[in-house]
């Protein structure tokens, strides 16, 4: 069997569902995710380590798994009270150690260009961007001297083993999880979880438009399934094993729902936000925001599939159907 982690469930105090962290004991204390910066989350964290006799400043290192603030705007609380290293992925290293000015970066992003293509209101995207400075505030940075980066694709030593790390970009373009082959574990971060973590819209590399997320995320599924996995531990919920189960019917919920998207725009809805409102009528703004990171995926697929084309009228993209 190996060594298995423990799950300590935090509390995600202002985010919707609660967050997994995951605590190896043996040959000593790592802790992989570390949870949003709250004082409820901190709490939980320190109950969690109390239970196996610990405290965080008895950890000797923290491995990140995706630089999202629900997983570890806890590392520099961790860092400024214990000796532990933090470990994140060459990806992630920039969101760990300037978050400022990753956040400053993506904020402008979305003011200046995602937003406003999108079509949505004026009073939208200064909510929209209201909650990005209130999130990217939450943000500290942890001091490079506590930082050690690690390469795609090579292994990391957790719990007395080694774990491959596995890129697995879609829900966050940074995002990597880790596969131990002997014990068939799979620590999934927000890669594989019962529902479809929704393909986040990131800032661009210079001189690229778009990182196409959800297209990526079916890439990255297809990975997933090659694995020969017994027990996946997810971001969030409940630790399981029909991983091939749920990868198969969450490909078939994007490929439906990406067909009712296509009907949508044959219908006449050509904008982003025409598509949320009519694809996620009579849900909350917080869902319907999510909404709109998926209808962005869904479009994505049915460019890339010759299915739809955008054309970009008085700064608006609207989608043509080409069948």
């Amino acid at each position: 069997m190996g060594i298995e982690p423990f799950r300590i469930q935090l509390p995600n105090a202002h985010q919707v569902a609660p967050v997994n962290v995951y605590l190896f004991l043996e040959p000593e204390p790592v802790l992989v995710d570390t949870g949003p910066k709250s004082k409820e989350d901190w709490a939980a964290l320190e109950a969690g380590l109390a239970a196996h006799g610990l405290t965080v400043a008895d950890l000797s290192r923290v491995v990140i798994t995706h630089p999202h603030v629900d997983h570890f705007a806890l590392a520099p609380v961790i860092a400024a009270n214990s000796d532990a290293a933090i470990w994140i992925s060459e990806l992630g290293y920039d969101w760990l150690t300037n978050p400022a000015e990753m956040w400053e970066k993506r904020i402008s992003y979305y003011r200046d260009y995602f937003l406003p293509r999108t079509g949505v209101s004026e009073q939208m995207i200064a909510m929209t961007l209201q909650y990005m400075a209130k999130t990217a505030a939450s943000c500290a940075p942890t001091p490079i001297e506590r930082v050690t980066t690690f390469p795609i694709g090579g292994e990391i030593p957790i719990g007395g083993q080694n774990w491959q790390v596995v890129h697995m970009p879609g829900h966050a373009s940074h995002q990597t999880s880790f596969y131990q082959p002997e014990t068939r574990h799979f620590l999934a971060a927000d890669m594989l979880l019962q529902t479809t973590p929704t393909p986040v819209v990131e800032r661009p590399p210079s001189g690229k438009q778009h990182i196409p997320g959800l297209p990526q995320f079916l890439d990255s599924l297809d990975k997933v399934e090659a694995l020969d996995i017994g027990m996946v531990y997810p971001g969030h919920g409940e630790p399981f094993v029909d991983y091939r189960a749920v990868t198969q019917r969450q490909r078939a919920r994007i490929l439906q729902r990406k067909a009712e998207c296509l009907a949508c725009v044959q219908e006449g809805c050509d904008t982003a936000v025409s598509l949320v409102q009519q694809m996620y009528a009579n849900r909350p703004p917080a869902i319907q925001f999510a909404g709109l990171w998926m209808v962005i995926g869904y479009l994505d697929l049915l460019i890339a599939d010759g299915l739809i084309e955008p054309r970009e009228v008085d700064g608006v993209l609207h989608y043509i159907a080409k069948v």
